[in-house]
């Protein structure tokens, strides 16, 4: 199944519903590069409290990494929490 899209007459192009709920509730733009991740990974559920605004793709890879890992029972390569406090960021 693919992303929703949604028709928007001022930008005159579709965009990704995901994608504009998450701007909406940020009450800001998304920002060039910020990748929007489904929590529960169903592409279909659009509530605010499933999407997680990450900056960077490799920030989406590195989320999708430890889900996979925790779903198949193993430890992942690395904590997120370790991460962000590396990076100076509370959370990714």
């Amino acid at each position: 199944m693919s992303y929703k899209r949604k028709w928007d007459k001022k930008l005159r192009r579709q965009i990704y519903v995901h994608r504009l709920v998450a701007a909406q509730h940020m009450g800001r733009e998304l920002m060039p590069g910020e990748v929007v991740h489904h929590r529960n990974g169903d592409k279909q559920d659009f509530s605010p409290e499933n999407l997680l605004v990450l900056p960077s793709q490799a920030a989406h890879m590195a989320v999708e990494h430890v889900q996979r890992k925790k779903a198949q029972g193993l430890e992942p390569l690395f904590d997120l929490e370790d991460m962000a406090v590396r990076s100076g960021k509370r959370s990714i």
